[in-house]
């Protein structure tokens, strides 16, 4: 008789995202994204799942994934946590999965950093910043400490983020910064589905830089020397040549290696590339045995536009990778169950010249070379350059050689439970293993390359006795050299083993678990002896009437980094939850379908101790000293940082309440949670005298609070033929430092102790001076020479001078308070549509270095400094928009101050996409059982403050691989 294939409902929905970007309206967006956010529409209904209010049940049975792999009922769970299915992501065409999670997940603040291929890397933090050293969160996969960055998408089942002590004192000294838990999908009974992903997208920078050209560049050089006092470079000649270049007009021939016009980005950078992602994945199986398995393979190519003809190797930064997985789940008899999942995956990048810092190496090259600097070839074909610009783009680009980094890594997990109930009813056991193999290696195959200037040194052209240029060479023309770097071969193993017991007696319910657990880390290519966890954990949940929740949790961890006798520490926490619509007042109301109000207090901890072995008196070479008729030299040794006898690791103590409710005959969901935080015996080095004459190391003695509140929103209705989901998210987190061992300022206001941890302090500044006049009317600013046009600051102290002293605080870090989602869902007839907007509020960014400042490092110049003051120009004197040029009387302008700080908050259109599925009856006739094809896109528009910079990668300089746009096709095929 044939089977019926019975999935269990996972109640996902894909989550779009979209990137906007807001201005002043940050606050007015925040309010709106409690009333459209997240995700919605088109996998599996309804499409509000996508992110789920923390502890709102779906079934009775639904589950929600512990630490230690157990799982808990929802409606039982009275710890802060938030879910997303991994349906709600699957299809965004971002590679790594982090940057995937932003907007979608209440608590959580996520910051991508770069969009190199194989380093789309991510900021993460779980409720904000609360310690001066890791603040990132433990992310578990399968329920062991592994990346989720490069997973393939299909491959996970739902993303659980453990934000309150109630959900992570269980893993002690790991805790206190919250966990992420991601679960992969797994095999269910049925006949054999075999489903087909395949992706392909086109990329572009989300910001590119204006850069001026040669004749602005030449005219703006000529302005800053005589601001200076100095005669000016370029004569009237040479800037009408340059006038005439930058039409692409040239007198001669000779004069286009001469009176050069060249915008290195856009020279070097195409304006769009590729990436492509494929997987495949089958499951099936039976009441003994299912399975899932998967294989992926994903490439992403390179922004640089490489010389394709120069090498028989690539130089571009290009990534690819394999991916594949196994689970498999096997039920043995009645009473004995296992798991055997196996993963691995295969990647590699390549990088021009050396991995270290290529990237970084590259962009300064295009952002700060000179449009005039010099050609890219010289008449005779050699690279141009000079003394002062030997990184001539092309030649960082294909004379470098390469790099290439290789990872290969392989998990393996192994599950056995047997219940024992033939002891009593409701009692088993388990046991689980893990095994852990990375290895990396980098093949660094580079060299370097001479550069050649047409002009000598007084800047005339010289000709040889033969009528060729006289070049002046620079650097040298070296071998490829064929080193190799092991950066990291790592082993892990885990083991844990518990208890457990779960059993319900009429009105009571009783679970309970305890168990122990080892994990072993062992990098062999540092020489350290192994890093071990070692510890107890256990967890009891007792439930009245399916109304009133009581749960104790605690973990019992150690580690070897902590001095003997004290390397265990114990993190209790206590929760406790009022399921209120299960009192009778409330019950089988059709207004008020769910409501629960929760609370909890406990422990957690960081083992960040800020190094290895910090606790153990050190000793290291150095100097030395002669002795005997022969003067021979012995090495000396001296007394590193003495050792304290009590190195401990963070305590971090979490309070949180929280309600969750489901409304409006279960149309509307509804989370929201306060939390307040407490890290003390942070590690940091206070302010001692140096008189003492030794090296201090870290005292535990830093304190620091933190405190906000995380919601999530979803609203649904059923309009004719139309499904529409509104839905949002937003997280606030603010720390203060209460205690940081700071010495006593000698102005109060001065004082970094009671502000947050990336408080900015400099100068307010008050604009620009006029005339000389101001100036002297002003009080006396010490940094440098003064002149109209330079930046004017506040004397904070009143003593009529301006020094470091009027130092002030500016307001919070680049790291935002606040950031939301907001999202729009819509099915209807086999279409859908989702739309994701996301933001941040609450943080400024300081502008410096090559994307603010003029000729800064002797690089180049951008569109804002045609604001800028002009001395000559008494038009620009009351509307200039940056001070006046200057090539070495910088150091008054270029002081920290208000002037450089810009407000960071942003909205993005972050994700977007139009889907259509093929009508059940169609995919039957070409022996499909789904066939969906879609259009989306992610990071597509920004609403900010700045056009320099994309102000999400928080870099100040924005030297760095741009952040990508995407615009993605997709086909979903399942047999």
């Amino acid at each position: 008789m044939k089977k019926t294939r019975t999935r269990k409902p996972l109640h996902s929905a894909r989550g779009r995202r979209y990137q906007p970007y807001l201005k002043g309206a940050a606050g007015v967006f925040c309010c709106l994204c409690l009333l459209l956010s997240g995700t919605s529409a088109a996998a599996v209904p309804p499409p509000y799942q996508a992110q789920r209010a923390d502890s709102v049940p779906e079934t009775k049975k639904d589950p929600v994934p512990q630490v230690y792999n157990h799982f808990q009922p929802r409606h039982n769970a009275s710890g802060a946590f938030s879910t997303m299915y991994g349906a709600a992501v699957e299809n965004v065409p971002v590679i790594n999965n982090l940057n995937k999670m932003q907007g979608l997940l209440p608590g959580v603040f996520i910051m991508q950093d770069n969009g190199e291929p194989g380093d789309e890397s991510a900021g993460v933090l779980m409720r904000g910043k609360r310690t001066f050293r890791s603040n990132g969160p433990m992310i578990l996969v399968d329920g062991y400490e592994r990346s989720m960055d490069f997973l393939d998408p299909n491959e996970i089942e739902s993303i659980t983020v453990l934000k309150d002590a109630a959900a992570t004192a269980q893993y002690g000294l790991r805790g206190g910064n919250g966990i992420i838990l991601v679960t992969t999908k797994r095999g269910q009974e049925g006949r054999i589905r075999i489903t087909f992903n395949a992706r392909t997208g086109v990329k572009t920078p989300t910001t590119t830089p204006k850069l001026l050209n040669s004749y602005q560049y030449a005219t703006l050089y000529n302005e800053a020397l005589t601001n200076d006092g100095n005669a000016p470079k370029y004569s009237d000649e040479e800037l009408d040549k340059y006038e005439k270049a930058s039409r692409g007009i040239y007198e001669s021939e000779l004069d286009r290696y001469l009176y050069p016009n060249i915008n290195w980005y856009d020279q070097y950078v195409n304006k769009s590339t590729w990436q492509q992602r494929y997987s495949v994945n089958i499951d099936g199986g039976n009441k003994v045995a299912r399975y899932f398995v998967s294989a992926g393979y994903t490439r992403n190519s390179g922004l640089y536009k490489v010389d394709k003809n120069a090498n028989t190797y690539n130089t571009n930064a290009d990534f690819s990778m394999f991916t594949l997985r196994s689970n498999v789940d096997i039920q043995v008899n009645k009473r004995f169950s296992m798991t055997l999942d196996i993963a691995g995956r295969q990647e590699q990048s390549t990088t021009p010249g050396s991995r270290t810092d290529a990237s970084l190496r590259v962009f300064r090259s295009l952002y700060k070379t000179p449009p005039n600097a010099f050609p890219v070839f010289t008449p005779d074909g050699t690279l141009g350059g000079t003394k002062d610009f030997t990184g001539n783009p092309y030649g960082l680009l294909n004379n470098q050689g390469y790099s290439l980094y290789y990872v290969r890594s392989m998990f393996a997990t192994f599950r056995a439970k047997h219940e024992l109930d033939f002891i009593t009813k409701g009692l088993s056991i388990k046991a689980n293993v893990a095994f852990d193999s990375w290895y990396d290696m980098i093949t660094n195959r580079s060299k370097s390359f001479k550069v050649f200037d047409l002009r000598q040194a007084n800047g005339d052209v010289e000709y040889k006795p033969d009528g060729s240029i006289r070049y002046v060479e620079t650097g040298s023309n070296t071998q490829m050299s064929t080193g190799v770097e092991y950066p990291t071969t790592q082993r892990i193993f885990n083991t844990d083993a518990s208890l457990n017991y779960d059993r319900e007696f009429g009105r009571h319910a009783v679970s309970a678990y305890a168990g122990m657990a080892q994990r072993i880390i062992s990098n062999e290519n540092n020489g350290n002896i192994p890093r071990a966890y070692l510890g107890a954990y256990g967890k009891a949940t007792y439930v009245y009437n399916k109304r009133y929740i009581a749960e104790f949790n605690f973990g019992y961890q150690g580690s070897e980094q902590f001095l003997p006798g004290n390397k265990f520490g114990f993190f209790p926490a206590a929760s406790v939850a009022w399921v209120a619509s299960e009192e009778n007042f409330l019950k089988d109301n059709k207004w008020v379908n769910f409501l629960k109000l929760r609370a909890s207090h406990g422990l957690t901890g960081n083992d960040d101790i800020g190094g290895y072995f910090v606790w153990y008196q050190k000793y290291a070479t150095s100097g030395g000293v002669n002795f005997g008729y022969t003067s021979l030299g012995y090495n000396g040794w001296n007394e590193s940082a003495f050792a304290l006898n009590n190195v401990t690791w963070e305590k971090v103590r979490k309070t949180d309440v929280g309600i969750d409710a489901v409304v409006l005959n279960n149309k509307l969901r509804f989370s929201f949670d306060w939390f307040y935080e407490k890290n003390t015996d942070i590690m940091i080095q206070p302010a001692l005298p140096n008189i003492m004459g030794i090296r201090f190391p870290d005292f535990p003695i830093g304190v620091i609070e933190n405190k906000g509140f995380d919601a999530a929103l979803a609203y649904t209705q059923q309009i004719g033929k139309v499904e529409l989901t509104l839905s949002g998210t937003v997280t606030h987190a603010k720390n203060k430092v209460l205690d940081r061992g700071e010495e006593k300022q000698r102005f109060e206001y001065q004082a970094r102790t009671g502000r947050s941890l990336d408080a900015i302090f400099g100068l307010e500044a008050l604009g620009l001076f006029r005339d000389q006049d101001e100036i002297d009317a002003s009080p006396r600013q010490s940094f440098g020479v003064v002149n109209p046009g330079d930046i004017k600051y506040k004397d904070q102290n009143g003593d009529d001078v301006i020094d470091a002293y009027d130092e002030v605080y500016l307001g919070q870090g680049n790291f935002p308070s606040i950031q939301y989602g907001a999202g729009l869902g819509l099915r209807y007839s086999g279409f859908d549509l989702n739309v994701l907007f996301t933001g941040q509020s609450g943080t400024q960014q300081l502008m410096n270095g090559e994307a603010m400042y003029e000729f800064h490092d002797n690089g180049t110049v951008r569109e804002h400094h045609l604001g800028r003051y002009n001395p000559n120009d008494p038009g620009s004197w009351n509307n200039a928009t940056y001070p006046r040029l200057s090539l070495s009387n910088k150091a008054n302008n270029q002081r920290t101050s208000t002037y450089w700080l810009k407000d960071a908050a942003m909205v993005r259109l972050k994700t977007m996409e139009l889907g259509y599925t093929l009508p059940g009856h169609l995919s039957k006739k070409i022996r499909m059982e789904k066939v969906r094809v879609y259009v989306n896109g992610y990071n597509l528009f920004t609403w900010s403050s700045s056009d320099l910079m994309d102000l999400e990668a928080r870099s100040t300089h924005y030297v760095l691989y741009p952040i990508q746009r995407i615009l993605n096709a997709g086909l979903s095929v399942t047999f």
